[in-house]
């Protein structure tokens, strides 16, 4: 909630509309609770007929070894915007006295390393709070204006973009933030206050990555914003529960179930299982792992699908070089995997997971041929016309009905013409 600035999701009319909309349809929030610390993994999953993990993904990348991070004012992403919206969200509400860090950007220099969507939301809020300069450090080249080659459709392109936070330091800085071919070397203490940064000292870097020399970026406030590598250890800190080599959860995609676990009513789904991705990825995931856990549940499910890959063309994903792997669409594969129907929820994207299968190879043994026995022929019987779908003799119906009406409109429009034309005369 809080690491979503107010300026993307608002958390009075959006989100706390959407929780008391939650609140009267039965589902019970249980605040201030910690799973692995106020309650145990365990005794949810044996007390419940399912649980879901969709916690995320929280461990943050870190610059442990860099010198000098130990530095006050070097901040993660996350510390900086939960504290930010959490201060704006209590002035909002009228709360005076609140325990919440108070991060005073104004007048100040702050830098911001990474260059996904969490360092675009710190450099928007930053400037938002009034820093005199915003940089954001990254060490690769400004993208290029066209779709490169290892980006084909319909991955998504590798493009040179502009954000709404770029656009803001453009207008207010004078700018655009970004500062490309830049790799962080080192800390600098500030001399005004030795616990404190000063100072970014980054490496200038060529396009094909060799150094060039180092700059010193003044800066009172760096925020570290390098993406997240999988769910951390507090809902699982006896390590009972399997990961994969990026420390997600592991769970079959499409199914849910998590693998390896004690307990066979245990889910996971979102970022907590794939890794950070876009918050649409997750909500379809959310969904269609709902639908797998009613289907657990009763026995049957009406609840869409947005799973698996070979049933949504449109979740295309480029297969690794010298692998094959399960359930991806691969480009020479695409004709066989056509969807034959489409689910009520189409508009939401969501496509039912009928998929039309390649006939199957004739069998190696062929069958003997039954014998040859003369009869007499018979006329074929006529194959009654097929019969006309409903929609379609409704859709025919209205367009005769708007071509009447419209051959009616210019009708009188015409007569109105005449007896104005012999009007003036």
């Amino acid at each position: 909630m809080y690491g979503i600035p107010s300026m993307k999701l608002d958390k009075i009319e959006k989100v706390l509309r959407r929780i008391k909309l939650l609140q009267q349809e039965g589902i019970v929030f249980k605040c201030n609770t910690e799973v692995g610390r106020d309650v145990s993994l365990g005794d949810l999953c044996n007390k419940n007929d399912a649980v879901i993990m969709a916690t995320g993904a929280t461990m943050w990348r870190d610059m442990r070894s860099t010198e000098n991070r130990q530095l006050g004012n070097v901040v993660q992403a996350m510390e900086f915007l939960t504290a930010t919206q959490r201060k704006n969200l209590d002035t909002e509400m009228g709360l005076k006295k609140t325990d919440v860090t108070n991060y005073d950007v104004q007048d100040k220099r702050v830098v911001v390393i990474g260059g996904g969507d969490t360092a675009v939301d710190c450099v928007g809020t930053a400037i938002r709070l009034g820093a005199k300069s915003v940089l954001q450090f990254s060490r690769r080249d400004e993208a290029p204006t066209g779709r490169s080659k290892h980006t084909p459709w319909p991955c998504w392109a590798d493009t040179y973009r502009v954000d709404y936070a770029h656009s803001e330091g453009q207008a207010a800085l004078g700018r655009d933030p970004r500062e490309y071919l830049v790799q962080t070397k080192s800390f600098r203490a500030s001399a005004k206050d030795p616990s404190k940064v000063g100072a970014v000292v980054a490496a200038k870097l060529t396009p094909a990555g060799k150094e060039m020399g180092t700059v010193d970026y003044p800066a009172e406030l760096v925020i570290l914003a390098m993406g997240f590598t999988g769910p951390d250890k507090v809902i699982d800190p006896q390590n009972q529960l399997s990961r994969d080599q990026h420390s997600n959860f592991k769970a079959a995609y499409g199914e849910y179930q998590a693998e390896s676990a004690p307990w066979s009513n245990l889910y996971a789904c979102g970022d907590c299982r794939r890794g950070a991705s876009l918050v649409v990825t997750a909500i379809a995931e959310g969904r269609d792992c709902a639908s797998r856990v009613d289907a657990m549940l009763m026995g049957t499910t009406t609840l869409p699908r947005a799973a698996p890959l070979a049933a949504n063309p449109t979740f295309y994903q480029m297969p690794q070089k010298g692998m094959e792997q399960a359930g991806l669409v691969k480009r020479h594969l695409r004709k066989h995997h056509q969807v034959t129907q489409v689910s009520d929820a189409f508009e939401r994207g969501l496509l039912v997971e009928n998929v039309k299968e390649p006939e199957a190879e004739g069998n190696l043994e062929a069958e003997p041929e039954p014998p040859v026995v003369a009869k007499t022929e018979t006329p074929a019987p006529v194959a009654a016309p097929p019969a006309a779908d409903p929609q379609i003799a409704a859709m025919q119906s209205q367009v005769t009905m708007m071509s009447l009406c419209i051959g009616g409109l210019c009708l009188l429009n015409a007569g109105l013409v005449i007896a104005l034309v012999r009007s003036k005369k």
